[in-house]
């Protein structure tokens, strides 16, 4: 049986993991409101094809009250109704538009959702909350361990953007690249013992702390709505773990009633999702340099005006003349936010993109770094 002491201590810490969620949601969700609303040139890729046809007051009408009752979660975490309420905005929110559907607003609403149906037992709150950190870290990690990976992100972002580095392909620096990985999904599952647990959370705090400088003002400048992500993370692995405030994972919390749909979305189908066969962004594919992206040629740039903003500068061997766009860089110019990098999307937009400015000579062309 519970002591009410230890009664005391678990709604304190639930009482933290969710005011930190709310406020990092709400701040997220701020500074990426283009994304939820329908202002922006940028297409959607809704879930099902009648829902283009959704009038854009809709998609702001969610999103602000989406706001609404974030705020009000922070204030009454224990109120049913605002808790399922958050839930059902969100969801219609994200079947309205694909590229809503981040890594983090996918743990934000799952972090709701287990506050929502733990509601009456509040110590099972922050085990399985825990778990979803370690499947976090764990198929972050997993999903490193590729080619595109020592690629695009340990050589070209990290040794020679960052660290001014050149690295010639097969030397043992570029396929040191590994090791993060390695360390990456080590730490996760660590994350899920109590002997473990603490030297874990010390190692990715300080992991949050560099990427924090790396994309950060000082670094590369790049992807500004991850730098509130690595801070909540931090935030966190502290409240969970550093503090030790004496809970452990109890893998039966994960079959009990709903958190069983915790288990199956975190930690069984991301294990598809490495291999090709669940979403990217719901696997925990952060930075694993082996997304799809899509470039956009404009043979006469004169006929789309509008996309001028959005041209790319670097050269392309897929547009011969006129102008490049890259979708990545254009979603991350417009709205803050990285478009989902799935093939089923890229194909409505490309669709919408040859439709829309067909007198342009638009094409779009889909690469597939998985093959």
């Amino acid at each position: 049986m519970t002591s009410p002491i230890s009664t005391i201590e678990n709604e304190r810490v639930n009482s933290w993991l969710l005011k930190v969620t709310c406020v990092y949601w709400l701040f997220v969700k701020s500074i990426g409101w283009r994304m939820f609303t329908a202002n922006r040139l940028f297409p959607a890729a809704p879930v099902f094809d009648w829902m283009d046809k959704v009038p854009p007051v809709v998609h702001l009408i969610l999103f602000v009250l989406s706001l609404l009752l974030i705020g009000l979660a922070f204030f009454f975490p224990k109120n049913k109704l605002v808790l399922m309420a958050v839930l059902i905005i969100e969801v219609c929110s994200c079947l309205l538009d694909q590229n809503r559907w981040q890594p983090w607003e996918y743990q934000c609403i799952f972090t709701v959702f287990i506050f929502l149906v733990n509601r009456d037992r509040q110590a099972s709150i922050v085990p399985v909350f825990t778990f979803i950190l370690a499947s976090t870290y764990f198929y972050s990690g997993c999903n490193k361990l590729n080619e595109g990976f020592l690629q695009n992100i340990w050589s070209q972002m990290l040794l020679r953007s960052f660290f001014k580095l050149a690295v010639a392909r097969q030397s043992w620096l570029y396929y040191f690249g590994y090791l993060p990985a390695l360390f990456e999904l080590t730490a996760g599952v660590a994350l899920l013992f109590l002997k473990t647990r603490k030297a874990a959370a010390g190692f990715l705090i300080l992991v949050h702390l560099f990427i924090l400088v790396w994309l950060g003002p000082i670094g590369l400048n790049y992807n500004k709505i991850a730098w509130p992500w690595n801070i909540t993370m931090i935030l966190y692995l502290y409240i969970n773990f550093i503090r030790d405030n004496g809970n452990g994972l109890i893998f039966s919390e994960l079959w009990v009633g709903w958190n069983k749909l915790v288990l199956i979305l975190w930690g069984i189908l991301p294990a598809f999702g490495v291999i090709g066969y669940w979403d990217s962004f719901l696997s925990s594919s952060i930075y694993s340099g082996k997304s799809p992206y899509m470039i956009i040629c404009i043979s006469n740039p004169e006929k789309a005006d509008k996309l001028k903003p959005f041209y790319s500068t670097g050269n392309s061997k897929f547009c011969e003349a006129g102008a490049t766009i890259l979708l990545k860089q254009w979603a991350l110019e417009e709205t803050v936010v990285l478009p989902n990098p799935e093939l089923r999307v890229f194909k409505q937009i490309k669709k919408k993109l040859e439709k829309e400015y067909a007198a342009a000579g638009l094409a779009c062309y889909i690469v597939d770094n998985r093959r």
